[in-house]
């Protein structure tokens, strides 16, 4: 039943893809739209397989957790619909929804674990709890993430469509991270769709209540699941209409946002002592060192200070966009990811001496480089373990990568169209 069911749903949702006007309007041969799409559900199987083989992988891979739980869930809606929802509005801890940025007995910390769980569940109701089948709906749906992206980025960068196409697609621990079920594919999506209205409705000075309403929707629904994301889109999308609205040289507007929302964050505790950003940043890094692992990497002690994050800022940056060395492979895994930041940082030197034009005169890309910098001195700041860094910085590196890939002068005109 599970392969019938697959070769169904995969058929059916290739040929649903070929139908969605949002889809066909990327430019891309039906062919290529069908080829990512499979890839993509292949990728995400491969991510589920992947995590099978871990020992003890129902209790520690989120992914099968999610599954597990999900089939729960699914029992849950069909005998008490109620209660299903019921449960995301529930705090355990009390009637103050406090400890926002916290692991340890927080609603919020709680919430992106049921928010995943909730949607594998409405999954289950048409794949009969089967996972892999699962993958194929998930993959349907984050699959408008870099559709998204790409759009933007061939109306930022035109005749550049199938260099755009295998930046944003193929690029290996993003295309892998964010097709398994789990929460960075689905923030990518969330995050993506947002862009692509902020930077079409601001294209055709056409900036509705509706597109304000779209781009808040879209933040709103990244909260619950990784709230440090919208504590870096808010103040890009500020910036980026601030550059459109008010300033000619646009990076101006960027590095003053820069200069106000780092006061700001410093200075939190000022203005309302149980909303201190830097205690909260540093509490986080704690509990993740409490939970130890494998792949953890030496750290330097972070004081919930101005001072301490700038002496911890070569660390944070050395973490998230170098590691892992070529000469620190402990796995096939940690090879293939060395392997990737090795070209990431080729194609940074090649763009240096081989720029066609300048991307960051672009609103758009100034935004996508003040966002990705920010997430990834995050993830630098918060994350202690390799492994997890590679997974949660992968959703990241399209925003710097993409602008960079599409302006750098290529030896072939092959890509173009």
């Amino acid at each position: 039943m599970t392969w019938l069911l697959l070769t169904i749903y995969l058929l059916f949702f290739s040929w649903l893809l070929l139908r969605i006007p949002f889809i066909r309007q990327t430019g891309l041969p039906p062919v290529w739209i069908i080829g990512l799409f499979l890839l993509k559900v292949a990728a995400g199987m491969a991510y589920g397989w992947f995590h099978t083989t871990l020992p003890n992988y129902t209790n520690e891979a989120d992914t099968w957790k999610f599954f597990f739980e999900g089939k729960e869930q699914t029992r849950l809606l069909l005998q008490d619909p109620l209660a299903f929802l019921r449960e995301v509005v529930e705090n355990p801890y009390g009637k103050k929804y406090r400890h926002l940025f916290s692991a340890v007995n927080s609603y919020w910390n709680d919430l992106k674990h049921l928010y995943m769980v909730k949607l594998v569940s409405l999954f289950n109701l048409f794949t009969g709890s089967r996972y892999y089948v699962n993958v194929i709906f998930y993959s349907f749906l984050t699959f408008f993430g870099p559709v998204a992206f790409l759009r933007v980025m061939n109306d930022v960068f035109p005749e550049r469509l199938y260099l755009l196409t295998a930046a944003t697609f193929l690029f290996p621990s993003f295309l892998f991270w964010s097709s398994g079920i789990h929460k960075d594919g689905l923030v990518f999506m969330l995050m993506a769709l947002a862009i692509y209205h902020f930077h079409f409705g601001l294209r055709h000075k056409h900036m509705t209540y509706q597109t304000w309403l779209w781009v808040a929707l879209l933040v709103a629904l990244i909260f619950p699941v990784r709230n440090y994301v919208v504590l870096a889109l808010l103040p890009g999308f500020a910036a980026w209409w601030l550059a459109e609205r008010f300033f000619r040289t646009r990076w101006i507007a960027f590095l003053l946002v820069t200069v106000v929302g780092t006061t700001l964050f410093f200075g939190t505790k000022f203005i309302n002592p149980k909303v201190d950003l830097p205690i909260a940043i540093v509490m986080r890094k704690l509990e993740f060192l409490k939970l130890g692992g494998q792949s953890m990497l030496p750290q330097r002690e972070l004081k919930p200070n101005f001072l301490s994050f700038v002496k911890n800022a070569p660390q944070a940056i050395n973490h998230s966009l170098v590691r892992p060395y070529l000469t620190e492979i402990a796995s096939p895994l940690y090879f293939v990811c060395a392997v990737e930041i090795f070209v990431v940082w080729l194609l940074v030197f090649t763009w240096f001496f081989r720029y066609t034009e300048n991307p960051y005169r672009h609103s758009v890309v100034l935004f996508l480089f003040l966002v990705g910098m920010v997430l990834l001195l995050l993830t630098g700041y918060i994350v202690p373990q390799l492994g997890a860094i590679v997974r949660y910085r992968s959703i990241f590196f399209p925003l710097l990568l993409v602008p960079i890939v599409a302006t750098i002068k290529w030896r072939t005109n092959i890509l173009k169209i």
